[in-house]
């Protein structure tokens, strides 16, 4: 009997939980959907049916959702196709890793590049634990990082990208030459203060796009503009030094000595891992203040980072006049011609990317002044480009050669 009771009560509980869970599921489902704005349910039956006719099968919530986002697309609907893809989890073995992509890349059309670099880096990250990812989304995710760092002038984190980039053997003709000559690129293009301004109008808030935005604002000589947009940035985030370098710029131009001294006094020891435009402005500023061994200090930091620096060896040049150290000063000034005269020529590569001889004038300028890594790599793109050009044999070989002598970036100590 006390078995029979306990069979009941058992029976009992079991249904009951069933129910609880059945309500919960419904429920979890519901509020799921309820909560996407802009979906409706009709969207979603219509979705769950189309489905159905092309698979053979019903449609669970991701795939109905991963159905109703491809559709959203296909009409223009972009931010409702982004609500549908950001509820499809990235551990989702069929959908996850390219609802990441599809959403990020729709982001992005919204210039909304906060959200959408989020989105690639996630993509980017699950390369290692997860194989299957196909290269080509994953080649274009950088890509388009990239182009988001491009144009928000982070240049020392798109060097770290175009790094695993080169290594990889990915890089196209643009990338390999913003790997070797990072500051040798226009980066206030009309196209480039398009895309700011629109990142801008995504996300005014965001510290990345206000200060790169007063960049490009000093560039143009909105001087007042930019100084009230860095000094927003500043003011909210007063370690910042990137914002400060860019402030700091922007000061020069104004010639508004007594803040600018204000800034530059305030700022803090030299670091290793100094954002380029604030070594720049360091070495500068100690050049015109006459503190030339300060000056050569921050050059000579800027150049482990930047070998091609063409303001750095310039600024050099000036250093070492003011130290009468001759020697140095000639080697600075030949570096600082050549590379200005690579600057011109880098001109032909974009005008002729397919043809060898564009590489061949920069390759042979990057001997005379032993730009080795950087002819190094040149030389290996220009190798897959012209494999059985003689010319380009010789200059790989050439290059292959140094690879193998002493470091040659190093500066003069």
């Amino acid at each position: 009997m006390r078995a029979i009771v306990n069979w009941c009560v058992t029976h009992r509980l079991t249904m009951i939980l069933l129910v609880v869970l059945a309500l919960v599921s419904g429920f979890v489902l519901t509020q799921a959907w309820s909560g996407i704005d802009g979906v409706s349910q009709k969207d979603l039956d219509r979705a769950k049916e189309s489905f159905k006719l092309k698979y053979g099968r019903a449609a669970n919530r991701v795939d109905a959702l991963s159905w109703l986002a491809e559709s959203y697309l296909s009409r223009g609907r972009t931010t409702d196709a982004i609500q549908c893809f950001s509820r499809i989890p990235t551990t989702h073995p069929v959908y996850g890793h390219m609802a990441r992509y599809q959403q990020a890349r729709a982001l992005l059309s919204l210039h909304r590049s906060v959200d959408a670099e989020a989105e690639f880096r996630a993509l980017i990250a699950a390369e290692d634990q997860h194989p299957e990812i196909q290269a080509k989304y994953l080649i274009d995710a950088r890509q388009r990082l990239r182009h988001i760092l491009e144009v928000e002038l982070r240049f020392e984190e798109r060097k770290q990208l175009l790094h695993g980039t080169i290594l990889r053997g990915e890089g196209d003709f643009f990338e390999v030459v913003a790997y070797c000559f990072p500051s040798h690129l226009r980066w206030n293009g009309p196209e480039a203060v398009q895309w700011i301004d629109e990142f801008h109008g995504a996300d005014a808030d965001n510290h990345w796009i206000k200060t790169a935005l007063g960049r490009y604002r000093t560039g143009q000589g909105q001087l007042a503009e930019a100084r009230k947009l860095l000094e927003e940035v500043v003011h909210d985030r007063p370690t910042d030094r990137w914002a400060i370098a860019a402030l700091i710029a922007c000061l020069r131009e104004m010639d508004d000595q007594d803040e600018l001294s204000r800034r530059f006094n305030a700022l803090p020891s030299l670091a290793a891992d100094d954002p380029w435009l604030l070594l720049i402005q360091r070495g500068q500023i100690a050049n015109e203040r006459g503190r030339p061994q300060d000056a050569v200090a921050a050059f000579q930091l800027l150049l482990k980072q930047d070998p091609t620096s063409s303001e750095a060896w310039a600024g050099l040049t000036r250093s070492y006049l003011e130290l009468n150290d001759l020697p140095r000063r000639k080697h600075a000034l030949a570096k600082s011609s050549v590379l200005g005269r690579i600057q011109n020529n880098l001109g032909k590569i974009f005008r002729k990317p397919e043809d060898p001889d564009s590489y061949l004038f920069v390759l042979d300028m990057c001997a005379e002044i032993d730009l080795n890594q950087e002819g190094r790599i040149l030389s290996q793109f220009v190798g897959r480009l012209a494999p059985d050009n003689p010319k380009v044999i010789a200059a790989v070989e050439l290059f292959r050669q140094r690879a193998t002598t002493p470091d040659s970036h190093s500066v003069l100590e």
